[in-house]
């Protein structure tokens, strides 16, 4: 069967296509307040997340030079230090983290702007990564090493000329794959900034998670959408009728006949829709009450209550309560429930009658 050729077969099922998984549809699966969803933000933040490892960049597995930085070296020492890896792309200048008390962003802000006194086509290549501080054992700055994937083949402390390194890695191999450590060849700083693993983790155990949690409660219904309809004035019934009528001639690749164009095919002959949806606005009690003698009337098919409305200040205590007092669960209307049963007023009730959708508006005692 031709894909563009079912196209309205198959839009002609999409109403009622899960209809009977069930007693709660599976297009209601899309709200995101329903009951998953409410126990998902009751628990966001049940429990601290575990510091997680720092990510790693993907490291150059080709052979590469590394120069190991730090703003204890004073503006002059960094510029030089970015001038000897300018405009390489097999040399990496590597920060270990920040500075006490500062953020990521004003470190960034800060070594940004000073590469940017270089020539834009000769800006080195700068990372924070205190992963490779640690597999170098880097202690002091400025250290050159020469690497290759996470293995330090060479290294070197005072020292950023790179021309020199190679000139003493010719006449020196380390035997059995051990490291080329040549010591220290010039003047050395203590490293300025903390390892931002270590930060990470503190500021992690610094957060009070169960405040967090509280805090996600109480604002969960300030933010919810909440999708108001009116209030319905008069009773009043409305049949849809969701037949469709085949445009073409539905034919298989092999050349017989399916459907014939002008076949009329109504969804629910093959695929009932079971369901009672009773949707009314939470904060009337009139409608409440309304909705409540909806659900209890109808034996022999599942409920589902849909709001429009709901006391925001109260929060879960009233959306609790409400699903106390239905005795189930108790879930938000959504945009595309209200657009595919063409809802209007509420309270509504929508349910199969015969070969059609039949929308049901009640007028209530209490409407405004």
């Amino acid at each position: 069967m031709a894909g563009a050729d079912t196209d309205w077969l198959e839009r002609s099922k999409a109403l009622m296509q899960h209809a009977q998984q069930g007693p709660r549809p599976a297009w209601l699966d899309t709200n995101p307040h329903a009951a998953n969803a409410k126990a998902l933000a009751l628990e966001t933040l049940k429990h601290a997340p575990s510091p997680q490892p720092f990510a790693k960049p993907k490291r150059d597995q080709r052979r590469h030079y590394v120069l190991y930085a730090s703003t204890s070296l004073g503006r002059t020492g960094l510029l030089n230090l970015f001038e000897a890896a300018a405009g390489r792309d097999d040399v990496l200048v590597v920060f270990r983290g920040i500075r006490d008390g500062q953020r990521v962003q004003e470190f960034i802000r800060e070594i940004h702007g000073l590469a940017q006194t270089l020539d834009a086509q000769r800006v080195p290549s700068i990372e924070l990564d205190p992963t490779r501080f640690q597999n170098a054992h880097i202690q002091v700055v400025p250290s050159l090493t020469v690497e290759e994937g996470d293995r330090v083949l060479a290294k070197v402390e005072g020292v950023t000329d790179i021309a020199w390194l190679e000139a003493q890695l010719k006449s020196r191999q380390a035997p059995d794959d051990r490291v080329v450590d040549l010591g220290v060849h010039g003047d050395t700083q203590a490293i300025a900034e903390l390892d931002l693993i270590e930060v990470m983790k503190t500021r992690m155990a610094g957060i009070d998670w169960a405040a967090k949690k509280r805090e996600a409660q109480a604002h969960f219904w300030q933010k919810a959408e909440l999708l108001s309809l009116v209030t319905a004035r008069q009773d009043r019934e409305r049949l849809i009728d969701i037949t469709v009528t085949a445009p073409r001639d539905v034919v298989t690749p092999a050349g017989q006949i399916i459907v014939r164009q002008g076949h009329r095919i109504n969804p629910l002959s093959q695929l009932p829709f079971t369901q009672r949806l009773v949707v009314f606005d939470a904060t009337q009690p009139d409608q409440v009450a309304a909705a409540e003698r909806e659900g209890k009337a109808v034996t022999g098919r599942p409920v589902t209550y849909l709001i429009t409305g709901l006391e925001r200040d109260q929060g879960w205590q009233a959306f609790n309560a409400l699903e106390q007092r239905l005795g189930q669960s108790v879930f938000l209307l959504t945009a595309d429930v209200r657009q595919r049963f063409n809802l209007e007023a509420v309270p509504s009730v929508v349910e199969q009658d015969g070969m059609h959708i039949k929308v049901r508006e009640i007028a209530v005692a209490g409407h405004d």
